[in-house]
């Protein structure tokens, strides 16, 4: 299964040796107030409503106002590999992003153009209880510039998006700016076109597109009301030997409200199915796999009156393994691998 960018580039810089510990000089850009990361997972306190009134949930921005959004993102992945003995890797990360959301232009079928700008990002992490800390704005020395490039290249460096009324996003741009601040942090200016390109597109669909898909997303374009309810199918993706289609199924379980603002409360949840082989012979090595186990759930409070996503917590959870029975010179060898990868995104409106 593809990793994230960042998380694979953090596992890439625990192995680079360290290149000294002079301070570098920093970019002149303010770090963001400490509780600015302390995120909120609970729900919205906000009143229920009885309300049969019918709605759309249309996304709805005036041209330049700014909005503040933090997005948490809480992952875990184990990984077991088991022969003759057994070795575990454990992660857990925690990303918190600081983020202005900023409209520039919207065309009269209500297709918006908006720069999204990265004012602080601030990093945890423990790898088989080695702890991995990050903050945008602290001074670093040139080793950590270089194992941190990734968050670096993001902060106060905007990037762009296209999307229409019913949150189809339609292009993240802007994004070849980041490539090259990330090479440039870690001496790489020489790097060939086709490498920043891919470094560029993998960074777009791993980090930046993912971060846009949880303040823009998709929403039906048709009149609802409470116990509404709706799916959307998304296109199928390769674990393993298996093929994972999925359907994103949601219902509005409750109106609420908040201020002088109506939210919709959204029950978010997900069905999938899994096609594919599960044996496989290589090389007289046989695999048997598992199909994989996976979950999805959450809750997003839309703002209808405002039109926009005003707060929104999910939970995503996927489970593989194989075993596999090789004939070598020295015998039978038998091993087994599992993992599991747990994800918690939450968005909150500053």
């Amino acid at each position: 299964m593809k990793k994230y960018f960042l998380i694979a580039l953090l596992f890439l810089a625990v192995f680079i040796s360290a290149c000294g510990d002079k301070k570098t000089e920093q970019p002149e850009n303010a770090q963001l107030d400490s509780t600015m990361y302390v995120y909120d997972s609970t729900e919205i306190k906000a009143q229920p409503i009885e309300d049969s009134s019918v709605f759309q949930l249309a996304y709805n921005f005036s041209k330049g106002e700014k909005i503040r959004y933090r997005l948490s993102t809480i992952s875990d992945n184990v990984q077991t590999l088991t022969t003759d003995t057994s070795i575990t890797m454990k992660l857990h990360q925690e990303v918190v992003y600081v983020f202005d959301f900023i409209p520039k232009e919207i065309d009269q079928d209500g297709v918006v153009e908006a720069d999204i700008n990265i004012l602080g990002v601030k990093l945890s992490a423990n790898v088989n209880g080695e702890k991995f800390e990050f903050e945008a704005g602290k001074s670093q020395d040139s080793a950590q510039i270089v194992r941190f490039a990734e968050f670096l290249a993001l902060w106060n460096n905007p990037f762009s998006i296209r999307f229409n009324k019913a949150g189809e996003v339609l292009e993240v741009f802007r994004a070849d700016k980041i490539a090259n601040k990330f090479f440039n942090l870690r001496n790489a200016d020489t790097v060939d076109t086709q490498t920043k390109n891919m470094v560029k597109d993998d960074m777009v669909s791993s980090v930046l597109k993912p971060l846009v898909l949880q303040v823009i997303r998709k929403m039906p374009e048709k009149t609802l009301a409470k116990d509404s309810t709706w799916s959307i199918p998304q296109p199928s993706i390769p674990v393993m030997v298996f093929q994972l289609s999925f359907t994103n199924k949601y219902k509005i379980k409750q109106l609420e409200k908040l201020g002088d603002s109506r939210l919709a409360v959204i029950e978010a949840g997900m069905d999938y199915n899994v096609t594919g082989n599960n044996r496989v012979e290589e090389r007289g090595v046989v695999y048997n796999f598992k199909k994989p186990v996976s979950s999805g759930e959450g809750t997003i409070y839309f703002n209808i009156d405002k039109g926009r996503i005003q707060k929104s917590k999910t939970k995503s959870f996927t489970e593989t393994s194989f075993t596999f029975d090789a004939t070598t010179p020295q015998g039978k060898q038998k091993g087994s691998r599992k993992e599991t990868v747990s994800n918690i995104s939450i968005l909150e409106t500053l």
